[in-house]
């Protein structure tokens, strides 16, 4: 026959416990908000600099109406102006804003979203 021993001392199985259970937030994995946005996205020209002063595009909505898109929390259509900025073109993942002839690109989503 074969005997297990057992912690006989009053109060060790809590020990055990509270051990372990402090333990855990060191082995914890640090998660990312999921809604968060990525990290250097964001409003960029076409070659992919950071530029002040432009909207925040925030969202892109296509569908079976006319593209809308978000910037500074209002919606906008092609041809609309946003502080001082014409919208000449939206895509899936970016919009094209024009003012005194130049134009600037800004991307939705930065080129690090991983599928």
């Amino acid at each position: 026959m074969i005997h297990s021993k057992r912690l006989t001392t009053p109060g060790a199985g809590w020990l055990v416990l509270l051990a372990c259970l402090l333990g855990l937030p060191a082995q914890a994995e640090v998660l990312q908000d999921p809604t968060a946005p990525l990290a250097g996205s964001g409003m960029t020209t076409g070659s992919g600099s950071k530029v002040a002063g432009l909207p925040k595009l925030q969202s892109i909505i296509l569908g079976n109406g006319p593209a809308l898109a978000v910037l500074n929390g209002q919606s906008y259509r092609i041809g609309q102006r946003i502080d001082g900025y014409q919208l000449v073109a939206i895509s899936t993942d970016s919009v094209v804003l024009e003012k005194a002839g130049k134009r600037q690109s800004l991307t939705l989503f930065g080129s690090k979203v991983r599928i």
